[in-house]
Formats: structure tokens, C-alpha cells, sequence
């Protein structure tokens, strides 16, 4: 366990109310509060203040597409869900906040699913739902260039005409199509299920030179390895590089405690499986690549509530695993019960260090564990005795609904009630009536 220092945020000049949100990108944070905030860590942690950004009157703090920061450009893509007229994405300048572009994306709705962005030429993929599109709606994946002043779609592919159907049982929206891996030179890979189909099939179209159209050309049929599957939902995926594509599945036979997910690597050249981890009990609900030691990093979480007692809540057994990237072996797994721990995991992340990389989890209750990789492969989580308890910091001092993790600082957001995002069939009116509390945005470093 490292030693932690907590430290509160500073308010944001001219920031008035509480802090509502954060997005961390090492090394920037996003703060909301009545404006919005661009602050950057050192090398040693400290935090300054280095933009506000221009027209904070218009700017939503994000609940579906997370932004997006261009490093090397030092630009900020916020994407800007709107209920009324098309949605919009925002491109700021980080060191100065200026509103340098602002594109209409002319129709449809931005579905809560990551956008892609290609750095190299500054083409992004953002996924569409045409809800007036008779009879069921249809599913658009577009492709535009942000850094052109003049932005147009360059591309727009869909379900192919033998899956139409599926857009009358989509559920939500992402289902029946998600884009999940944009090459180097513009092929684009995407899921494509449904609620209860039981399977996920994945689609590619391929880029042809010099020409803005492609061509669906290879599909690849995944079916569950869970018997009696009734749901196979792709959950997480990562470009490992431009050949290598990894793609979690959570397959679901009924009770919670039989759900497991399935972890594959793709080709994408020649579009096969290059390996097929061990089955992880539960949901994942994170997946992160660590170059240095070539492992991947998966947290997922299993309901393991027995139903048949008297219970007040339910319980959680959450499993941080490490597979070696290039085979899908296993190199360890260790989990951490809520009944055990006494409060539920918000967040499980690995930090930003190329070097000396470090697995956090963070419970609700302010309870946190931080463990550098290399000790968690070899021995596992530090645990209180001879118990199951895994050693844990009670640091923050009020429950998070939040937390992310740098190369060396957690934050947290804290005493904040979020609003519910609207799913699908959703209307304005449900919405409940909250307000927001007073809240704080903290970070502890090591």
C-alpha cells in the first residue's frame, strides 16, 4: 500500500458552486462546476490551473461519449449530447480554452458508446441513432475529419440489409451495431447482436485508396462458451496496435452467479481469433493494456448474493485479473467481496506509468487500495491477518460516486447525485426532480 496524501481540489477562477464532475486524462482533469476547469499534474503531482474553458454557459457535463483529449495537438473533443436539434462536438484548445470549432452533426442522436479517434489525421468515429427512420429507427456509424474548418461526414456504413431486422429488437441502440476498432488506414470493425440473441457477430469494412466509401467485406460469427446462453453483450474492447483487437463478451444463462465473460484476441488483418483467454466469473468492467509488461489488466464484477436469505443488499465479489497479452494466459487473479469489505467497489484502474505500473480499487465508502502490478501478480492483494479482508486506506472522507486514477493521484468525486442517463423509450418527464448537493472533488497522490 502506498502512503497517500489528500489534498482538496482548488476552486477554478471565477468557478461559482460546487464541483458537479470530473474527466481525468493524464495529464489533464476536467472540472464542471458552473464553467469548466482544464488543470494538469507534474511530474510530482502538483496541480495548476491552465485553462476555462470559453463559452461554459453551453458546456454539459458529459453522461455518453466520453471526451476526448488529442495530446499531441493539444486539443479537447467534447461531445454534446442535445435533446432538441442535432448533437454537437466542441473542440477546444487546451492551454487557453478557446472555442476553436464547433460542429453540427446535422442528425440523428450520439449514442452512449465511445467515440474513436484516429490521431494520426484527426478522424474521429461517432455512432448515430435515427429514431424517425421507419419502422424501427436505424444505426449510423460516421466518419468526419474535426480538424478540417469546414467538417463534412466522409463515410457513413450500416447494418448490412440481411440484419435489418435486428434494429426492431435493439433494446439499446449500441446492440445492433458499435463501432469497436478504427484502423490506421480507415478499416472499420463493429459488433452487431442483439438483446437476446445469444451471439455476437462482428462486421468489417474495408477502406479502398482514394475512395470515401467501403465495403463490407468479412464477417466472423462469435458464439458464448456458457451453456444454455440466453445474452452474449460485447461489454470492453482495445487496439492493442493496428493488427491486434481485444474484445470482452459477457454471456448471461439466467442467475447471476452463472455469468462469466469471454476474452478474445482478433486478427484484424486476416479477421480470426488469435487466442481465447480462460473464462472470467462475472462482468468485466474495465480492460486496460500495460505495454511494459505486456499484460492486460481486466476488473469484473459477479453478483453473488445468495437470494434465498433475508438480505438488505446485494453482494458483489470483484475479481482484478492479469493475462499476458500475446497468449491470453493467465497471470493472476485475486478477488475482494462487499460483504467482506463492507462497501462496493465504484472503480477498479491501473495507472498512467509506463514504468511502474499501479492496480487502484476504490470502494463507496472512501476506502481505498493501491498495489504496484509486478507484487499484485507474484502475491495478490495484502489481506488483514489471516482473513479474506483484503488492507484498504479509509482516505476520502465521504462517499464517491467516482474515481480515476494518473500516473501517481486518485480523484474522486464525492456527495454529488448525478442525473440518470435516458435510456432508449425514455422520456424528459422521467427524469426525478434532484438536486445537486453540495460536492466535492478531491485527490490523493503518492
Amino acid at each position: 500500500m502506498h502512503p497517500l496524501a489528500l489534498a482538496e481540489l482548488p476552486t477554478g477562477p471565477d468557478a461559482e458552486g460546487p464541483p458537479l464532475d470530473f474527466f481525468l486524462s493524464y495529464p489533464y482533469l476536467l472540472v464542471w462546476t458552473d464553467q469548466v476547469d482544464v488543470w494538469q499534474f507534474s511530474d510530482s503531482s502538483d496541480l495548476t490551473h491552465v485553462a476555462t474553458l470559453e463559452d461554459h454557459w453551453h458546456v454539459k457535463k458529459p453522461w455518453g461519449p466520453a471526451p476526448i483529449i488529442d495530446h499531441a495537438r493539444g486539443l479537447l473533443i467534447l461531445p454534446e449530447p442535445i435533446r432538441v436539434g442535432p448533437p454537437r462536438l466542441r473542440i477546444f484548445t487546451l492551454h487557453g480554452g478557446e472555442l476553436v470549432r464547433d460542429i453540427e452533426l446535422s442528425f440523428g442522436e450520439l449514442a452512449d458508446v465511445d467515440i474513436h479517434y484516429r490521431q494520426a489525421d484527426g478522424h474521429i468515429l461517432v455512432l448515430l441513432i435515427e429514431r424517425a427512420v421507419p419502422p424501427h429507427g436505424k444505426t449510423n456509424i460516421v466518419e468526419l475529419n474535426v480538424l478540417e474548418p469546414n467538417t463534412r461526414f466522409l463515410s457513413l456504413v450500416t447494418l448490412p440489409p440481411h440484419l435489418h431486422e435486428r434494429e426492431k429488437h435493439r433494446d439499446l441502440p449500441p446492440l445492433v451495431l458499435q463501432p469497436i476498432f478504427f484502423g490506421k488506414n480507415g478499416d472499420i470493425i463493429a459488433t452487431s447482436t442483439t438483446r437476446w440473441l445469444g451471439k455476437v457477430d462482428l462486421l468489417f469494412w474495408q477502406a479502398e485508396p482514394g475512395q470515401d466509401d467501403r465495403q463490407l467485406t468479412k464477417t466472423l460469427e462469435l458464439l458464448p462458451a456458457l451453456e444454455d446462453c440466453k445474452a452474449m453483450l460485447p461489454v470492453r474492447h482495445l487496439a492493442l496496435e493496428d493488427s491486434t483487437l481485444v474484445l470482452c463478451t459477457h454471456e448471461d444463462a439466467g442467475p447471476a452467479i452463472t455469468e462469466q465473460t469471454s476474452v478474445r484476441a482478433l486478427d484484424t488483418s486476416s479477421f480470426t481469433v488469435k487466442w481465447t483467454a480462460q473464462l472470467i466469473p462475472g462482468k468485466v468492467k474495465t480492460l486496460h493494456h500495460i505495454p511494459s509488461l505486456d499484460v492486460l489488466v481486466l476488473c469484473a464484477e459477479q453478483d453473488v448474493t445468495n437470494h434465498d436469505e433475508d438480505r438488505e443488499s446485494l453482494q458483489y465479489r470483484t475479481a482484478v485479473v492479469v493475462l499476458d497479452a500475446r497468449t491470453g494466459d493467465q497471470r493472476a487473479i485475486h478477488a475482494v467481496d462487499s460483504d467482506v469489505q463492507g462497501s462496493w467497489i465504484v472503480d477498479c484502474f491501473v495507472s498512467s506509468d509506463l514504468h511502474n505500473p499501479v492496480v487502484g480499487l476504490a470502494w463507496q465508502n472512501g476506502d481505498v487500495l493501491t498495489v504496484d502490478l509486478n507484487k499484485f501478480i507474484a502475491d495478490g492483494f495484502e489481506r488483514e491477518g489471516e482473513g479474506e479482508r483484503a488492507r484498504t486506506l479509509p482516505l476520502f472522507p465521504t462517499d464517491i460516486i467516482a474515481a480515476s486514477m494518473g500516473r501517481k493521484e486518485i480523484v474522486a468525486v464525492a456527495g454529488v447525485k448525478k442525473h440518470p442517463v435516458i435510456s432508449e423509450g425514455g422520456r424528459e418527464e422521467d427524469i426525478p426532480d434532484w438536486e445537486e448537493e453540495e460536492g466535492k472533488v478531491m485527490f490523493a497522490k503518492w
